[in-house]
């Protein structure tokens, strides 16, 4: 095995092991849309929530595709009929699905860039430990599922044998069919698709048999989408000219972060600029020396047509992230400027912040607001059945936390009898007087009330097993604190 083997292999092992723990890390949602989008709408279809009052705006505005929430619906539904549902181990089997597509997605766009441009196994190395990569890769969001079809579109373009004509025009077709999906996940890529069509047009000097070929194949998903829509909404209608009308034309998406068109810059200079801005910079480089390269002209209009959009995310720019990185390793190589990042000092330097940065982003949760509520009360009811649960958030009152997705109920070994609420020590005093050795989950925002609880504890025979964080970063970063306690009247 020579020396550019191990570093094939060590960045396939950094992807697979980084994507899998990222799946079961990784709860949560970075964005609301993630979860009130795609889970709550699909939870809805399936019949698990009795009305659709929890659902955000856009579902009486009929303005979000079904698309997404249908695929998602089909697994509950699937999980349902076999008796397995359960909400917390769906959500980790869909986070695991998104982050094998982007696996797949990450070794087919390295082998192509690869071969086409020569490039050493330790540039692998160097896109294989993005840091960002299985944070945003386990996202059920519309960005993410958007981004997969993207990759493969612009790679099914790239890849078309320019001899055979036919097999061109099947080549076309099959792209415009997944810019179609692309498109129906997220409206929003249609920006970088521009950019696509005006670089094919430059390249070819006409419109020819093979770019309307690929604009028939992008009708048939717009099509099943209207399909789709129908049989979620139960009315006819075309959300792509209602999501338009009702943020371009009424201006409501205006309304929402509104941000000066450089805002993207700074955020690109905020998080790790150490890695963000070579990436801009080569993929920038890379873009204005190859014109019509349909990458590339996807990232550039993708990128400057965001900024005259008020309403900015840095999450909007998650779909091109995939293939970004490459262009700039390209442009860096045939530059002959990216040597110094490949020297043994530098790659060390890389990996490690990368790896501190996909420690810090990953393995507490997309949402740390959430540790509670979501992924650390279904973790105490499989690891200790049988302890009992002292709290003051009441995670069974109807609308106290509306995330119908995540019904505690639902969870296996929870049991609503072992949840005690209290609001001074006199729960804790039932609970003393009727078991002699018991442990308790204690759970609680932070506060007065919760430190009296916690004073109460310490000092009543009960010892601290385990916690999720220590009682200085719950009172002052006000996260939710939960801890694990043995207690003993004996």
């Amino acid at each position: 095995m020579n020396k550019l083997d191990r570093y094939t292999k060590l960045g396939l092992s950094v992807i697979f092991f980084g994507h899998i723990l990222a799946s079961f890390t990784s709860f949560g949602f970075h964005h609301p849309d993630e979860h009130f989008q795609i889970l709550e709408w699909a939870n809805y279809f399936a019949g698990n929530t009795p009305d659709a009052s929890h659902l955000p705006w856009e579902f009486a505005s009929q303005i979000r595709p079904w698309f997404q929430p249908l695929l998602h619906a089909f697994f509950i539904k699937l999980f349902m009929a076999f008796g397995i549902y359960e909400p917390f181990s769906a959500a980790t089997f869909f986070r695991l699905c998104y982050a094998a597509l982007n696996i797949w997605v990450l070794i087919e766009l390295w082998n192509y860039f690869q071969k086409k441009h020569q490039l050493s196994s330790k540039w692998f190395l160097i896109f294989s430990a993005m840091w960002f990569f299985p944070y945003i890769h386990v996202r059920t969001s519309s960005e993410n599922l958007s981004g997969i079809f993207t990759a493969f579109a612009l790679l099914t373009l790239v890849r078309i044998p320019q001899v055979d004509e036919k097999k061109a025009l099947s080549a076309f077709f099959k792209s415009g069919i997944l810019f179609g999906f692309a498109f129906i996940a997220r409206y929003q890529i249609a920006l970088g698709m521009a950019g696509v069509a005006i670089a094919l047009l430059i390249r070819d000097r006409a419109l020819l048999k093979t770019h309307w070929s690929m604009l028939g194949g992008f009708i048939i998903p717009i099509a099943l989408g209207t399909l789709l829509d129908r049989w979620g909404y139960g009315n006819w209608v075309f959300t792509p000219y209602l999501y338009y009308k009702v943020n371009i034309v009424q201006n409501v998406a205006a309304s929402f972060n509104p941000y000066p068109w450089y805002q993207y810059l700074i955020w690109i200079l905020q998080f790790i600029p150490f890695i963000s801005i070579p990436i801009l910079y080569g993929a920038t480089r890379f873009t204005l020396k190859n014109k019509t390269n349909v990458f590339g002209a996807f990232f550039l209009s993708y990128f400057i047509l965001h900024w005259f959009i008020t309403n900015k995310e840095y999450r909007f720019l998650f779909p091109i992230l995939n293939f970004v990185p490459l262009l700039a390793i390209v442009w860096f190589e045939d530059s002959k400027k990216g040597k110094v990042f490949l020297k043994p000092a530098a790659l060390s330097i890389y990996v490690t912040v990368s790896a501190v940065a996909f420690v810090g982003s990953s393995l507490r949760g997309a949402s740390i607001k959430m540790l509670g509520p979501i992924h650390l009360v279904h973790q105490f009811t499989q690891k200790h059945p049988n302890a009992e649960w002292l709290t003051n958030l009441n995670y069974l009152e109807e609308g106290k936390y509306k995330r119908p997705f995540y019904n505690i109920r639902l969870t296996d070994g929870f049991r609503s009898e072992a949840m005690h609420l209290y609001t001074n020590q006199e729960e804790l005093q039932q609970l003393r007087s009727k078991f002699s050795e018991y442990f308790i989950y204690f759970d609680s925002n932070p506060g007065p009330q919760a430190n009296a609880m916690l004073s109460y504890l310490d000092h009543s025979g009960c010892k601290s097993v385990s916690s999720t964080l220590t009682r200085w970063a719950s009172d002052h970063f006000n996260f939710d604190y939960q801890v694990l306690y043995y207690c003993s009247n004996l």
